[in-house]
């Protein structure tokens, strides 16, 4: 079944039309999200795209009244609308081609138009950033079309140093931290070493990356940074931005990285993996719902690039809710590329979590299907064998459970979340001798998998980030 065959998903949209027109708007934190899902369902009659989004300052506050217009070639202007109290607008749909898009309001300095590409799809979201005027001459140097949308012309932040970050406060749950770490290096390894463009400048902001590189293996990340900020500044290509941006992930950047992950995408609005780095560095800051946005915006840019759908599965298996656009992405992910295994298990984990909340016979089946089927391509993936146990013992199928817990220690012995399982599964069938043995290496191996994190994080180095005029964003 696909995933626009669902009758809720009509409601979905109605809801989310309504949050994003509504005046003055509703909080609705996932309206945004939903909204950019229906309309890529809605079928497709023509190849025209609507252009929508947030208009915000420099520190995330909404404008409300920013004029933004789109253009044609020769700047005949074609549509033009102003932002609601909320910061959202909409323009209406344009075919397929390319245009300019602009933003001003009065006391911030106007974004002047630059070049962006329709391809036809239902929905592109573009959120602008406009920066508050500074003196009287500020209108007489508008930004270089050439590098649109920009946060502010210098970098707001400062990297000053860096501490250890065993100790400091991170955002949610063990298991977000977890999932926030693994994207974070995941994101990184979706760097490219290949050299970019001929140009002079080109040539010295190659340069300044491939320093930075060496001064991140050389365990030197505030030489490596500052490395990779040269290199933007000489030449702000797609690579030395994201470069930038995965170093500053790494290393918990924080608001700096939402920035320069911010210019980026702004900067190069195709980048599926630049929209993926904002998604990682949103979930790093605690920005759940921001991130699998993201997450899915990307997916909708690039949809044969595994990694925006993998950083959605991560997510759906670290939360307890889904979110608005998971499902239908990841049937996407499992549709178009059948074989992937962890496309079949990322489904099966989302439509898992549906099936709990329905408790809908042919959601579990349907759920069922794609784990059964993620094992069957790739038997070493301990986890899934784990959410099949979990979901027959939902269904009352105990020994079914039982049996896909002890698949899953024996694809991967260490596993501690699959002895925690099969422990309570022989406790059910009242084996119980081997039920605190299984537990007995549960904690062993919790314990080992904690101290192993806690070394792990005293070795990490975060940075220190001077945010300008204002105190050092360090931990305290």
């Amino acid at each position: 079944m696909q995933p626009s065959s669902h009758p809720w998903r009509a409601t979905c949209a109605i809801l989310a039309l309504s949050a994003f027109f509504a005046d003055p708007p509703f909080v609705a934190p996932c309206a945004r999200a939903a909204l950019v899902s229906s309309f890529q369902r809605s079928p497709a009659k023509d190849q025209s795209s609507k252009i929508v989004g947030f208009v915000r300052d420099s520190a995330g506050k909404a404008i409300a009244g920013a004029k933004v217009w789109l253009e044609d070639a020769s700047q005949k202007k074609l549509a033009e609308t102003r932002s609601n109290p909320d910061g959202r607008y909409a323009l209406p749909p344009a075919d397929a081609g390319s245009y300019r898009l602009g933003a001003s309001k009065n006391g911030y300095r106007p974004i002047e138009p630059y070049p962006i590409a329709l391809g036809g799809e239902k929905i592109r979201v573009v959120d602008l950033t406009l920066q508050p005027e500074s003196g009287a001459n500020a209108r007489s140097n508008p930004p270089d079309p050439a590098k649109p949308m920009e946060l502010s012309d210098e970098p707001s932040f400062t990297v000053a140093g860096v501490t250890d970050w065993s100790n400091v406060g991170l955002h949610g749950s063990d298991s977000n931290v977890r999932t926030g770490e693994t994207l974070a290096k995941e994101t990184a390894a979706l760097r490219s070493k290949a050299p970019e463009g001929n140009s002079a400048a080109a040539g010295a902001g190659n340069a300044h990356r491939l320093a930075g590189d060496a001064r991140e293996k050389a365990a030197d990340p505030v030489a490596a940074v500052r490395e990779y900020a040269k290199a933007v500044e000489l030449d702000p290509s797609e690579e030395n931005y994201f470069a930038w941006g995965a170093e500053l992930l790494l290393h918990r950047g924080g608001v700096a990285t939402l920035e320069v992950f911010a210019k980026g995408s702004n900067a190069y609005p195709e980048s599926a993996r630049m929209l993926a780095g904002l998604g990682a560095a949103y979930y790093a800051d605690g920005e759940f719902g921001k991130a699998a946005e993201r997450f899915c915006a990307a997916a909708g840019i690039q949809p044969g690039l595994p990694s925006p759908y993998i950083f959605l599965g991560r997510m759906e298996k670290a939360s307890a809710e889904s979110f608005p656009c998971a499902l239908e992405r990841l049937a996407r992910f499992s549709s178009d590329q059948p074989e992937n295994a962890l496309a079949n298990y990322y489904y099966g984990v989302v439509l898992w979590k549906k099936a709990r909340k329905s408790q809908n016979a042919s959601d579990f089946r349907f759920a069922e299907v794609h784990l059964k089927k993620a094992v069957e391509i790739d038997p070493t993936q301990a986890e899934v064998y784990v959410q099949l146990g979990m979901l027959y013992n939902a269904r009352g199928e105990k020994t079914a459970a039982l049996e896909n817990f002890e698949k899953a220690i024996a694809a991967s012995p260490n596993l501690a979340e699959g002895h925690y399982h099969l422990s309570l599964a022989y406790r059910q069938a009242g084996s119980l001798d081997k039920a605190e043995s299984e537990m007995k290496k549960y904690r062993e191996l919790k314990k080992n998998d904690d101290a192993e994190l806690v070394k792990q994080r005293k070795a990490a180095q975060q940075f220190v980030t001077i945010l300008n005029g204002s105190k050092s964003s360090a931990p305290q």
